[in-house]
């Protein structure tokens, strides 16, 4: 009877395969972006959402990869945490500030400052050495602005809420204001992720339904926004209330 060993493992068990693996999803995030300027430019805002949410799923998915097949340790030469915050400028600042100047969600005449403005916000938040507390909150507001334009398009808010919320949260980003990070704060962790996910599905769904608007999509569109916005509030005003030893994952980026 012949029988066959692997003197090797397979490529896709290879851990340094793995790793460009992680670090190849992680750069498609770019890819999306281009898409999404693209769909921005030729005035397709359903496109352009649907490219940020891809890129945003890509996000989650890489730093579970990455941390599951220790990335960081593998794959030294590459560090995904910069690659991470390059491709982060694009999808999550840069084409969420160009959707809300090309489709007049902002004052008229005033659209270019707001936005020249969340984005030199943005990119002092990027360089923070300080981003992230040691539960793995957020100081500060953390660029997801790939979350917001959204989210305000679908409400069709006035744009004098729009400016006032965009402002607001460039403002905190050099503040110690707090924000959940939905996938390393492990207290409440089931319930963040579940009402991200459920905020993610709603924004596809009620892009596929326009121009129609579902009165109690908004409702539930609100919700996410509202729970990290609560459970930051939570944070800041009981700072020191998670401990490390309770509520610490640890955090290896891809």
């Amino acid at each position: 009877m012949r029988t066959s060993h692997k003197t090797e493992p397979s490529l896709l068990r290879h851990p340094v395969a793995k790793g460009y693996l992680v670090h190849g999803v992680t750069a498609f995030g770019a890819v999306c972006g281009m898409f999404g300027l693209i769909a921005v430019a030729d005035g397709q805002p359903k496109e352009a959402i649907i490219w940020l949410a891809v890129a945003m799923i890509l996000d989650g998915v890489d730093g579970l990869g990455a941390r599951a097949w220790h990335v960081r340790e593998n794959v030294p030469r590459i560090d995904g945490y910069t690659l991470d915050l390059i491709v982060d400028f694009v999808t999550c600042i840069v084409v969420p500030v160009l959707f809300l100047h090309k489709f007049h969600m902002l004052p008229n005449g005033w659209s270019l400052v707001i936005g020249a403005f969340i984005l030199f916000m943005s990119a002092l938040w990027m360089s923070r050495t300080d981003q992230m507390t040691d539960d793995h909150f957020f100081n500060g507001f953390p660029c997801e602005w790939n979350m917001i334009v959204p989210t305000l398009y679908l409400l069709e808010s006035p744009k004098w809420f729009t400016t006032v919320a965009c402002v607001l949260l460039a403002l905190t980003q050099l503040t110690n204001w707090k924000f959940v990070h939905p996938m390393q704060v492990r207290r409440w962790r089931p319930i963040t992720i579940s009402v991200t996910i459920t905020w993610l599905a709603i924004v596809l769904l009620m892009t596929a339904d326009l121009p129609a608007h579902d009165e109690v999509g908004n409702y539930l569109l609100v919700a996410c926004p509202m729970y990290i916005v609560g459970l930051g509030a939570w944070r800041t005003l009981r700072d020191g209330a998670l401990t490390a030893h309770d509520d610490v994952l640890p955090s290896v980026t891809g």
